[in-house]
């Protein structure tokens, strides 16, 4: 009787809470679909998939409730994944509607405030588009270089201002998961990051990600310009043990570029870092390379392609350098003093040479 109870008081709970589960109603072009063809409901948190069958361009899912998380919509057409059209949603209680041709969610006040959010960060992008081809227009040079550099830093305020906001509202969901997310890396100091955390829910505080990124911020804080710089070993081009304080606080100005072969950025900045090499290296200067979250044979490749001259650190898939400097973007570049204390971080084209230029009073 006692177990007949607490069933009874179970299934009342769940009726007085609007229950505990959602149905995913999803519609696609049938024209576009072929037998067999599916969708993938991937969890973003937990990584559970599921797969559900298309049936005359229409699928169905029923699952447990959660605004603790959210999930991704991919169709699977002819066994091929279409990672470009997928569509986010968050498994609120209820009917949860999905039109994957038109990439739109419609159904609980979580979905309708995330496609609010998407919309107003799709404004800003498409503004500051519009305005770059305004300005592409009607100047060149490093005019147009300045111009664009203060069209994108207002594009970013604006991001950012969306983002803060629409996160503050939504501390306790997975809305305000998906915000932190994308403004994760503009956090400067761990003390910041955690001020922002105040009041979030334990989902967010304890995602395992976002405290390694405030791990690096600390680091980052250890290894900030006037900070000594942090040791790490590595290898020399012939194999041979190296440390990075074999180089660095000897008396010389070291830029260190930290990079990889598949880093299409990094590769954008090897004509700044080498023009520099070639300009000023001598018995006051020279340059780096630490290649990291690499293979060797990659990166010995890219080192003949790309002309790269001046020594390297090869340090494998040994995350030690990335981790004691707090860097989670390449390419990262670095200025060090001859005592061996960072003069400058985060140098990026132009600035590297006159950062150089400073150092060496030139």
């Amino acid at each position: 009787m006692k177990r007949i109870l607490t069933v009874l008081a179970a299934i009342t709970m769940l009726v007085s809470c609007g229950g505990k589960t959602y149905t995913l109603k999803g519609t696609v072009d049938p024209v576009a679909i072929g037998t067999g063809d599916f969708v993938l409901i991937a969890d973003n948190l937990s990584q559970q998939v599921d797969t559900v069958q298309i049936v005359d361009g229409k699928f169905t899912f029923n699952g447990p409730a959660s605004v603790e998380t959210f999930k991704n919509i991919i169709l699977v057409a002819g066994g091929v994944p279409d990672n470009a059209g997928t569509v986010v949603f968050i498994p609120e209680a209820g009917t949860i509607a999905v039109d994957l041709d038109a990439g739109k969610v419609q159904g609980g006040s979580l979905n309708k405030a995330l496609n609010a959010y998407n919309d107003a960060v799709a404004d800003v992008i498409n503004g500051y588009s519009s305005k770059a081809r305004e300005l592409s227009g009607s100047l060149t040079g490093t005019a147009l270089d300045a111009a664009l550099e203060e069209a994108a830093d207002e594009a970013q305020a604006k991001l950012d201002k969306v983002n803060l906001e629409t996160f503050n509202a939504n501390k306790d969901n997975a809305l305000g998961f998906i915000t932190l997310a994308d403004m994760i890396y503009d956090f400067e100091t761990a003390e910041e990051f955690d001020k922002a955390l105040e009041g979030a829910a334990d989902f967010i505080v304890n995602y395992e990600p976002f405290n390694d990124i405030r791990a690096s911020l600390r680091q980052l804080a250890n290894t900030a310009e006037g900070q000594m710089f942090a040791d790490f070993k590595g290898e020399t081009a012939d194999g041979k043990p190296v440390s990075f304080s074999d180089y660095v606080g000897k008396g010389k100005w070291i830029l260190v570029d930290f990079w990889a072969s598949w880093c299409g950025p990094c590769k954008a900045e090897l004509p700044n870092i080498l023009a520099v090499y070639d300009k000023y290296a001598g018995k006051d200067f020279t340059v780096i390379g630490v290649p990291v979250w690499d293979v060797r044979e990659d990166t010995d490749l890219a080192i003949k392609e790309l002309g790269i001259k001046y020594e390297q650190i090869f340090v494998g898939d040994d995350h030690t350098p990335t981790d004691v400097y707090g860097i989670n973007g390449i390419p990262h570049i670095i200025l060090f003093a001859p005592d061996g204390r960072v003069a400058r971080r985060n140098l990026r084209g132009t600035h590297i040479e006159e950062a150089v230029k400073e150092a060496l009073q030139i």
